[in-house]
């Protein structure tokens, strides 16, 4: 039997996410809540490949970018996926919302 980390897993699902096609990559974005805040983790690609990417952080102070790479492709997801994982160790509640949901959610 396989068993995966949870780190694991949710690097896996934001590598499913990305698509090598000519059609644009969509960002992966992660909603984190907690006591009534919340904090957005987001894999941004500034192009319609894997890479450049960068992985932003925003909460009410503003965005930063923690991480980014200008070709090592799973590099931006992966290191998404641990600080998810990181932030749901702190308590905080995560989920992958895809861009559908935003929009529905307008």
């Amino acid at each position: 039997m396989i068993s995966l980390n949870k780190t694991t897993l949710v690097a896996a699902c934001f590598i499913a996410g990305v698509s090598t096609s000519a059609v644009a990559i969509e960002n992966q974005k992660t909603m984190c809540t907690h006591g009534g805040q919340s904090r957005v983790i987001e894999v941004v690609y500034s192009t319609d490949n894997n890479v450049p990417c960068e992985v932003q952080y925003t909460k009410a102070e503003g965005t930063k970018t923690l991480w980014s790479a200008q070709n090592k492709v799973g590099y931006c997801e992966n290191k998404a996926a641990e600080f998810v994982a990181k932030q749901e160790g702190w308590g905080w509640s995560c989920e992958l919302v895809s861009a559908k949901e935003e929009t529905a959610a307008q």
